[in-house]
């Protein structure tokens, strides 16, 4: 019997904010500010060199998010915040060259959430297939008129949905809501909660089965069973928290700066 396949897996900060603390932990922590990192996760083994998220947007597409956020925040507080900072070396393709890899050499992109601080990178990346919910691609394509959506370009920057709709449509795999597996031995499935396109990506590593998703901002949301502030549902946040203490032993939340703390090599596996 061959071995399991096992991955590593390194985090790459994206990026750095501040938001309102109600927006991470619903009816817990009402005041105050709470610092977010964006973290994209590098995951290499068995052939394959991948992706989970690709960073925020630059130019026209990174400036439209920051006033989105920034617009939003002030309304909601009173206060100035949920500013976006990106450094240059923070950008996907910077921070894979830092390693000595460049973009061609990506095989595979996993993206969750369909928003543009995830997807703002998804166009530098020729040879990769690109995994995303197919719930997700036909909310955004389709959406339900009664239920009010994030602006079409807050989800994708245009030139990232151009490319996607054009250049890159032979390299998409749109991932069922059922349990998957887009690469050999990670398993995926919709958890929802955050997102109509929030995913849950379970990828085993020599430290164990590590859970990635969008829908769990900070350690806490999952070690306290509190769902997000920004939650589409409370019930899916509750599943998911379950299923992932059944089936990971280790979670990487997608915004917690904590992950430099516990994870001080920033590699895992």
């Amino acid at each position: 019997m061959s071995p399991s396949p096992t991955y590593r897996i390194t985090a790459l900060a994206m990026g750095e904010t501040r938001v309102p603390a109600a927006e991470v932990f619903w009816m817990t922590q009402l005041a105050g500010w709470l610092p977010l990192t964006f973290w994209a996760f590098l995951i290499e083994g068995n052939g394959r060199r991948a992706l989970l998220n690709t960073g925020f947007p630059s130019g026209p597409a990174f400036q439209r998010l920051h006033d989105h956020w920034t617009t939003w925040a002030k309304a909601a507080t009173g206060e100035v915040g949920h500013i976006p900072v990106v450094s240059a070396q923070q950008r996907i393709v910077p921070s894979l060259r830092a390693r000595g890899m460049e973009p061609e050499s990506i095989t595979d992109v996993l993206v969750t959430p369909l928003t543009s601080y995830a997807t703002g990178g998804l166009d530098q990346f020729p040879n990769a297939r690109i995994h995303l919910s197919r719930r997700g691609w036909l909310d955004f394509h389709a959406p339900d008129p009664e239920v009010p959506q994030l602006p079409r370009d807050i989800i994708f920057p245009p030139d990232v949905l151009r490319h996607l709709i054009f250049d890159a449509a032979p390299r998409l795999s749109f991932l069922p809501d059922e349990t998957s597996e887009p690469l050999p031995g990670i398993r995926a499935w919709f958890c929802g909660a955050h997102h109509r396109s929030s995913m849950c990506f379970i990828v085993p590593t020599a430290a164990g089965r590590v859970a990635l998703t969008d829908a769990i901002f900070h350690y806490r949301n999952h070690e306290e069973r509190i769902p997000l502030g920004l939650s589409e549902s409370i019930e899916e946040h509750h599943r998911l928290y379950a299923r992932v203490s059944r089936e990971s032993d280790l979670i990487l939340p997608l915004y917690d700066p904590a992950v430099a703390q516990r994870h001080p090599s920033l590699v895992i596996g």
